[in-house]
């Protein structure tokens, strides 16, 4: 007898193995995620568009196709989430429905936001309950400026929760990078317009540099650069910023020479510029733009007039003092000359930028190549 009840254990433990791997696999619908090409192609996203219950409701992000053939009905609910860092950022949820037996239908988010009928039922899917998460103070204060979804990596994750709370299925992770550009900022030549003070040039060919956090590495050509040319009629920064601009073009690096092929030359007078970006996001085209820089070109031929026997006269006190005598003797030689230019290792720089130089090399061990000064002899 005992040989007999030894030879029946392993037949039951099949059998127990057999039903719980058959009720690990029953009724495990099959879930595909397939995010819509304008977030897929979206370089700015709000955090508002995956609020299905509001805002979000209306923007098309992602069609869900759920696959039951040959299972039988389960019961439970959709969880929508957005995954960043393993911190869930937006979560979203239906409310518990009955997923028919041997059924296979798609849904979008508007659709589930509005209330989806499953096909040949009454039963209704429909998100009733969403929350956002913000896990930093950074990551927070990013939100609250911008209203975007701060540049990363996200995962979007949707699952069928049965009803006991426990078991799950789960789409295949959709992972998307988000650049979402936040500025451009100018940098030279100018300070921002109306702040009182021009800066000054003694060139029509100025270059011209700015920054940005947007990656152009799969971009032609992002930046869109306009420069304006401020004129007598122009009452005000706007009016001139809706006049025909004097150079506009589409660039891809951030710094950039004005070049001299240009149709209009920089000639004397005021100038404004700026730089835009032109982005997608899942709602339609977007433009982020820079602040408004300006600046003034004078003709370099009248930097000696009027004021600046001053310039002229500190000049050559600092060849006194930097080489001694025989910057004594440069100086005597330089007493019928008048000052028109000055550059400083090639570069024509004005009378504030070389008093700039002067300050900045006070104290301090550091290499000028060469100073060059025009002028004309009395």
């Amino acid at each position: 007898m005992q040989l007999k009840s030894m030879k029946k254990i392993p037949i039951v433990v099949g059998v127990i193995l057999l039903l719980s791997f058959t009720h690990l696999s029953y009724g495990a619908p099959q879930l595909d995620l397939q995010l819509a090409p304008s977030l897929e192609l979206a370089q700015i996203v709000y955090v508002s568009d995956f609020d299905f219950l509001q805002q979000g409701a209306t923007q098309f992000l992602f069609m869900l196709t759920i696959n039951n053939i040959g299972e039988p009905q389960v019961f439970g609910r959709l969880r929508f989430e957005i995954v960043r860092n393993n911190d869930v950022l937006a979560a979203a949820e239906t409310q518990d429905f009955t997923l028919p037996a041997d059924r296979s239908f798609s849904a979008s988010n508007i659709e589930m936001s509005n209330g989806y009928i499953i096909p040949g039922t009454t039963t209704e899917i429909k998100f009733n309950q969403g929350e956002t998460t913000l896990p930093s103070d950074d990551f927070e204060k990013e939100v609250f400026e911008s209203g975007k979804l701060p540049k990363g990596n996200y995962r979007f994750i949707v699952k069928f929760r049965y009803n006991n709370g426990v078991s799950e299925a789960a789409a295949p992770t959709q992972s998307l990078f988000i650049f979402n550009p936040t500025y451009i900022q100018p940098i030279t030549p100018g300070t921002v317009a109306g702040n009182g003070y021009l800066e000054i040039l003694y060139t029509q060919f100025p270059t011209f540099q700015f920054e940005s956090d947007f990656d152009p590495t799969n971009t032609a050509e992002p930046f869109h650069v306009q420069i304006f040319k401020k004129l007598e009629q122009h009452g005000s920064i706007d009016e001139a910023l809706t006049s025909t601009p004097h150079f506009d073009e589409w660039i891809h690096q951030t710094v950039f020479p004005y070049p001299a092929s240009a149709a209009l030359p920089l000639d004397p007078g005021v100038y404004l510029w700026r730089v835009q970006l032109e982005l997608l996001s899942t709602s339609g085209t977007e433009i982020v733009e820079s602040p408004v820089f300006a600046f003034r070109v004078d003709d370099p031929s009248k930097m000696g007039e009027l004021s600046d026997e001053g310039v002229q006269n500190d000049i050559l006190q600092i060849l006194i003092d930097s080489i001694g005598d025989r910057g004594r003797t440069i100086a005597q030689s330089l007493n019928d000359f008048t000052l028109k230019e000055i550059r400083v290792n090639g570069e024509t720089i004005t009378k504030k930028q070389f008093y700039e130089v002067i300050d900045s090399y006070e104290g301090q061990e550091r290499i000028i190549k060469e100073i060059i000064l025009m002028g004309t002899q009395e």
